[in-house]
């Protein structure tokens, strides 16, 4: 007898998480949908990762590999899935019990689009909670509805960035047409993959808050933290990200467009910094970059500010970053 493959593969990528790791798995087990598998990458820990997953016996696939990184951990997820809808879910995370349930409701509603998200909840150490819908400009989109379709989104996606896999299922066609994660990335790579899988159809946005974020204290250091303390350098690890995505030849002329002001505003962003450095001969240069990128008046602007008393300059920079997010202008 041939048993039927799930409609929902969840995949939990984990590296030396054995305390957080389980909480993971109970909430997709805790899920009021039922119709999944869950594909636990054990990214090479080397605490008792392994021995603490035993308990849950034939409930999970456990994979082990070599440490190369939660985009190869995802990826190797995604080879050894058999659900017609891949959900990814960090292993400090957490589903809540209608998530499932809710996105492929909604999903069977819409059987054209890719790829589907909802809100999520950031728990950083349990205080500064925050939604990305809120952090990332979708919920004022939304205009108090429920749900959004959105026919075309790779311009969607780019002016709304972040995103969050961890709170968006794909159809794994889709993800598996789109390439997969980029390995080459240790940030944005969110980011990255949704805005290819965005080429290749609908995405549906659902309003409620359906997943946990958390940000725990670890021995390893978290991606928040490294943007906190090297933010020239994420910056720059997320223009190549721009740069990539720039190379797709099939772009439309209002998407390229719209990843231009988002290289653009990057470039401003990093010459903030420099000049905040005193680093003024480089922060004028970012500055020009982000006008040749994109022709603004706000990068002109920064360019021709350059040229004044670091002090005020400074100024104008910090009033014009008031709202910083992670693409600040």
């Amino acid at each position: 007898m041939v048993s039927k493959a799930p409609l929902v593969s969840v995949v939990i990528p984990t590296y030396n998480r054995a305390l957080f790791v389980g909480e993971a798995i109970e909430s997709v087990l805790s899920q009021t949908f039922t119709d999944y598998e869950i594909i636990v990458v054990d990214d090479g820990s080397t605490d008792n990762t392994r021995e603490s997953l035993k308990r849950y016996g034939n409930s999970i696939k456990y994979i082990y590999q070599e440490n190369s990184g939660v985009s190869a951990a995802r990826n190797t997820g995604i080879k050894n899935a058999s659900g017609t809808w891949l959900a990814f879910l960090d292993s400090d995370d957490k589903f809540r019990a209608e998530y499932l349930s809710m996105q492929m409701e909604r999903a069977g509603q819409f059987p054209g689009i890719c790829m589907q998200t909802t809100d999520c909840q950031t728990c950083e150490w349990e205080f500064n909670r925050c939604t990305y819908f809120r952090m990332n400009g979708v919920m004022a989109e939304l205009k108090g509805r429920d749900y959004l379709l959105v026919t075309e989104p790779f311009r969607f996606i780019v002016m709304h960035s972040p995103w969050q896999v961890g709170s968006t299922v794909f159809q794994r066609d889709a993800i598996r047409n789109a390439g997969l994660f980029d390995t080459a990335f240790n940030l944005s790579e969110d980011f990255d993959l949704m805005a290819r899988v965005a080429l290749q159809g609908p995405f549906g946005i659902i309003g409620e808050v359906l997943v946990n974020m958390y940000r725990r204290e670890e021995s390893t250091e978290c991606l928040t933290d490294q943007i906190r303390k090297t933010p020239i350098q994420a910056r720059e690890s997320e223009e190549k990200v721009y740069r990539k995505l720039q190379a797709i030849q099939t772009l439309k002329h209002k998407e390229r467009k719209a990843l231009n002001a988002l290289f653009s505003s990057n470039r401003r962003a990093i010459g903030n910094l420099l000049l905040e450095q005193g680093d003024i001969a480089n922060a004028r240069r970012s500055y020009q970059q982000a006008f040749f990128v994109d022709r603004s008046v706000r990068s002109l602007a920064k360019y021709l500010l350059s040229y004044f008393p670091v002090n005020i300059n400074l100024w104008v920079s910090q009033k014009l970053r008031k709202k910083q997010t992670l693409i600040p202008e």
